[in-house]
């Protein structure tokens, strides 16, 4: 280099260097951030192609797999379906089972957990459709049709639903879902709570009350709180047509009996430990009552006179020698104990086996026939009954025995409880239906749930003391009858013309405001909860249409509203998105290829290095 001498010296920073590290700064910040949305929207449309794309196909060609893909929550832990006629929704309810025996009977639902829309009672038919479902009662639980006075009533429990329990009161409504009685807790701050409402051939209504309550142990080796405060277990019987207590049970009068020594009750957000847990009562013929503690993991036999315990299976109880090898009375986190018969000693109980943070205490949940014999003091497993699939329920779930139907067998209905799905098996336990309203392998998490699952009697029917809706969008007349149970058929009729309204007497001939002013246009068979109906080629022109619901054998039940043609409403359909996805994937696969390119394109400024003559 001429003999001079040269080095490469870092050159001192610059006004201009500032702003040329600034731009750069932000630039690259730009960058990082296109990319990053660019990714993400690549993934979200890799997502949405499996959901809306790759299954629906994979159904199509193999639709097997769609029972598969529900179960492994492909489409949500808790798929709901929504209506057009209805603000309301329901679940998207899948048989895994199917035998045309379980036929007979709408199934009964109290629907609550963090994955629904709203929690409240439901009502679907045998093959998982809605028949009712409501809000106007908010949180529901226990929902079944008892008998009262000779007639049949929906009842339920409806308020606040707590962490383990509920403050609320309890409902009967007729078969026009008007609400004729209701019953409350007796006592200064006691409430209703969610476990129990047994309507009894009495005229009476057994429920369940939680109170918090300081006590201090009777055994200094307890497990008591430190605060001493604990809640307690309350049954009563009220007089329904009074509100009359006749009879009250505290579970802490009890304390010093041995079999009350030992809880694994936690603490509940009332601020106490959840000692008892009182989550079923039943009455029998001699006027006493059949009791599930689940935290002591006991059923116990009450004296209807002094409240006495006479007998107890399960928990630290010896009153009977279990002939089954544990069995009978090796229950644990038990629900829903009954009678089946007194006098032969048969109780159902839903065995749970297991609770939240106790899952290794069993492989499964099952429903349970017990048979006890009092002269010799045994007991014995009459017999189980286990879903195939292994379903297991930390919580809730109840056994209910149906009456005999055609095939001359009295079925057993299985509720899981905190796994949203039900069960119906033969008396010997052959499983003959079973329905997921949840995915099963999400059943873990406890999005979806019923705290019990009924039947209600194949005799029993409603007709609201609404009428129908019906609602048109574009080109479809979309019509329902939440509750409704015999409308088979659905006919669309027609309005030629609109009535009259100037007052002009001189068209009176047409009778536009009669009945006989429609005419039936279409009959569509309702399949589901709600039927659509297409204004199109015949049923065209029309200036006003309805929907009228009719019975199996065609009679009108009730009609809808008048309804006037809308322009069509705008609809948000998925392919939008789903390009919208493509696209956003396309630029984050080319910017990925270009990167290089992009830093040189983008980066700017003279270099921060220079050469600089020294000799």
């Amino acid at each position: 280099m001429n003999d001079r001498q040269w080095e490469l010296q870092e050159l001192g920073p610059s006004k201009l260097d500032h702003e040329q590290h600034a731009g750069r700064r932000r630039n690259s910040l730009w960058r990082v951030a296109t990319i990053t949305g660019a990714v993400a929207g690549c993934l979200v449309a890799i997502i949405l192609l499996l959901r809306f794309l790759a299954v629906p196909v994979l159904v199509y060609l193999a639709p097997r797999l769609d029972l598969t893909f529900y179960d492994w929550g492909l489409y949500g832990a808790y798929p709901t379906q929504w209506y057009q006629s209805i603000e309301l929704a329901a679940p998207c309810a899948r048989i895994v089972q199917w035998n045309d025996t379980c036929s007979d009977g709408l199934v009964m639902l109290s629907l609550s957990g963090p994955g629904i829309d709203y929690a409240g009672p439901m009502i679907l038919d045998p093959q998982g459709e809605l028949v009712w479902t409501t809000q106007d009662f908010g949180a529901a639980g226990n929902l079944k049709v008892q008998q009262y006075d000779g007639d049949d009533y929906l009842t339920f429990w409806a308020g606040e639903k707590l962490q383990e329990s509920g403050q609320g009161k309890y409902y009967m409504l007729d078969s026009s879902y008007n609400v004729i009685h209701t019953v409350s807790a007796v006592g200064d701050g006691l409430y209703g709570d969610l476990h129990e409402f047994k309507v009894t051939d009495d005229a009476t209504a057994l429920i369940t009350v939680y109170n918090k309550t300081h006590l201090d142990p009777v055994d200094s080796e307890m497990p008591w709180p430190e605060d001493g405060f604990i809640i307690d277990g309350i049954v009563q019987e009220i007089d329904i047509p009074t509100g009359q207590l006749l009879f009250q049970w505290r579970a802490s009068d009890h304390l010093i009996s041995p079999l009350f020594r030992s809880s694994e009750g936690g603490y509940v957000d009332l601020g106490a430990l959840d000692y008892f847990h009182v989550n079923s009562v039943d009455k029998d013929g001699h006027g006493n009552f059949l009791i599930s503690i689940r935290h002591l993991h006991l059923v116990i036999y009450v004296s209807g006179e002094d409240g006495s315990i006479i007998w107890a299976l399960g928990g630290d109880a010896d009153f009977f020698e279990d002939t089954s090898d544990g069995a009978a009375s090796d229950f644990k986190w038990q629900h829903d104990a009954r009678w089946i018969d007194r006098d032969q000693g048969l109780i159902s109980l839903f065995d749970n086996g297991i609770a939240r943070h106790h899952y290794a205490d069993a492989d499964h949940s099952e429903g349970r026939i017990i048979a006890l014999d009092f002269e010799n003091h045994t007991a014995s497993l009459a017999q189980a009954f286990r879903s195939p699939n292994g379903i297991r329920s930390a919580s809730q779930g109840s056994v209910q025995i149906l009456p005999a139907g055609e095939d001359g067998d009295e079925h057993v209905f299985v509720g899981w409880g905190s796994s949203g799905a039900y069960s119906e098996f033969t008396s010997d336990g052959e499983l003959l239906c079973e329905t997921h309203f949840a995915a099963s392998s999400l059943f873990y998490f406890e999005r979806a749930k019923s705290y019990r699952a009924t039947k209600a009697p194949s005799s029993w029917q409603a007709e609201p003391n609404w009428d129908p809706v019906a609602l048109i969008n574009g080109d479809q007349v979309y019509a329902s009858w939440n509750g409704a149970t015999d409308v088979a058929w659905w006919m669309l009729q027609g309005q030629v013309a609109e009535p009259d309204d100037d007052g002009d007497d001189d068209d009176d001939d047409a009778g536009l405001a009669d009945v006989d002013a429609f005419e039936d246009l279409e009959l569509v068979a309702k399949e589901s909860f709600e039927t659509s109906v297409a204004i199109s080629g015949n049923n065209e022109g029309y200036a006003s249409y309805r929907m009228a619901a009719l019975d199996v054998d065609m009679n009108v039940l009730r009609y809808s509203e008048v309804l006037s043609p809308s322009p069509s409403a705008h609809t948000f359909f998925i392919w939008p998105a789903l390009c919208v996805g493509l696209i956003a994937c396309l630029v984050a696969i080319w910017a990925f290829r270009n990167w290089t390119r992009l830093q040189e394109k983008l980066a700017f400024g003279r270099p921060s290095f220079a050469y600089m003559r020294i000799g």
